[in-house]
């Protein structure tokens, strides 16, 4: 058995595969997320959502909606998140790059109805990318920035948690080729 196999069965990553709001909310919870706050991809939206996204990740938005950098660095992980988001006060001074707003990202993805994703008033945002086949790192990451910015008293964090996997519930053309792009099988 190769290391990367024993990898995989270690943090419970597995093969991407179709996902459904149950199943997604089933993976949620066994992790001790809060399933009121998921949002799924928009079939359309999905490729450029991918491209590049490391999984789990993060983004941070002020209350303009206006994205602010967390990573040290352009090749910084997204670990510095774990000391970001319990530090995140209404005193803070932000690196705001314009690289693209919270409306932006938003727009890119709806409700397991179908609906516009609502937004709560808040201090910041925190989008969460997420996927069932990452598994155990949903625990190790999602759960733990999350809990993170529950806990921070300086402000209100509102979490949005972008779950990035295939969704059963689009367009069944569109699902199929992105699946097939992904080696999933129906």
């Amino acid at each position: 058995m190769s290391c990367n196999a024993v990898l995989m069965k270690m943090y419970g990553i597995k093969d991407p595969d179709i996902e459904t709001e149950r199943s997604i909310k089933k993976k949620a919870l066994k992790y001790g997320m809060d399933t009121t706050n998921i949002v799924t991809a928009n079939a359309k939206d999905f490729p450029v959502l991918m491209k590049g996204q490391a999984i789990p990740d993060g983004a941070v938005f002020n209350s303009k909606g206006e994205y602010i950098e967390y990573r040290a660095t352009d090749t910084s992980c997204n670990a510095g998140l774990f000391e970001f988001i319990p530090g995140l006060n209404l005193m803070g001074s932000y690196n705001l790059t314009g690289k693209t707003t919270l409306e932006a990202e938003l727009a890119k993805c709806r409700t397991f109805n179908g609906s516009a994703v609502p937004l709560p008033v808040a201090d910041f945002y925190v989008l969460i990318y997420w996927t069932v086949w990452s598994g155990k790192l949903n625990k190790d990451h999602v759960k733990v920035w999350e809990d993170l910015a529950k806990n921070n008293k300086n402000c209100s964090v509102r979490v949005i948690k972008v779950n990035l996997d295939v969704q059963e519930n689009w367009e069944e053309a569109e699902r199929d080729k992105i699946a097939a792009g992904m080696g999933i099988r129906n």
